[in-house]
């Protein structure tokens, strides 16, 4: 192993000891078929985003059952995201967290889905996907590459993107292009393995008590949730 995949290695290691913390205390360990995974997917790794879920994945990992080895599925899931993929998760999986932050969603009923959907300007989708100018000269081919990887791994469970009139079909208080994106039971069990939650319940996603504090100091900038805004556009019409 060169010396440049030992030091992203390492980081792996370094992230997933800080998000343990005391749990580094308790007896536990990782499965082989993990560790193999972040030593051969891992290792290529350069991207922090890519390091923190990986690191993630590897603290999820580490637990007293010795046949636990789910943490292979996700690093398996990880590796097969393009960098813009796992932005764009990590970028909506954050807004969701914080509009629905608290309340009691069970994300086992598949009916539940539809009512979390989020809308995300164009403006905002960029500004947080920090691309460059070269990137800017290709926005629709990497939006599209995005989104529709993401649905394709099942990371979300229904979108649509383009402009006002396309998207009022779907969600009339649209007042800018943008993309529409509804989560999935994955899609969040992966944003929770990420953050070395794996082993709790994917419905404790939404409990206070947890938090997945933004260290990417990426600019997530403001979502609507259609929901709370469908509420306010009734209440509006109601009241004129």
């Amino acid at each position: 192993m060169d010396g440049k995949k030992i030091k992203n290695t390492a980081n792996i290691f370094k992230n997933a000891e800080k998000k343990l913390g005391k749990k580094l205390e308790q007896d536990g360990n990782v499965s082989p078929k993990i560790l193999k995974s972040i030593l051969e997917d891992g290792a290529w790794c350069e991207e922090e985003l890519q390091v923190e879920y990986f690191g993630g994945v590897l603290a999820s990992s580490r637990t007293g059952v010795s046949r636990d080895d789910r943490g292979a599925y996700y690093t398996d899931l990880i590796s097969r995201l393009s960098t813009y993929q796992l932005r764009t998760h990590y970028l909506f999986y954050h807004s969701l967290k914080q509009h629905f932050d608290g309340q009691d969603i069970n994300m086992d009923n598949g009916n539940n889905w539809p009512k979390l959907q989020l809308f995300m300007t164009y403006e905002t989708y960029y500004n947080a996907m920090d691309f460059t100018e070269e990137e800017i000269q290709n926005l629709g081919t990497l939006l599209s590459h995005s989104i529709w990887g993401l649905n394709k791994e099942s990371l979300i469970s229904d979108f649509s993107y383009g402009s006002i009139d396309h998207l009022k079909q779907r969600f009339s208080a649209v007042k800018n292009n943008g993309i529409l994106m509804t989560p999935s039971k994955i899609g969040v069990e992966l944003f929770m393995w990420a953050y070395g939650y794996g082993q709790n319940n994917q419905n404790d996603f939404f409990k206070s008590s947890i938090k997945f504090n933004d260290e990417q100091t990426i600019k997530i900038g403001q979502s609507l949730s259609t929901e709370e805004e469908l509420a306010v556009e009734k209440e509006n019409k109601n009241n004129s």
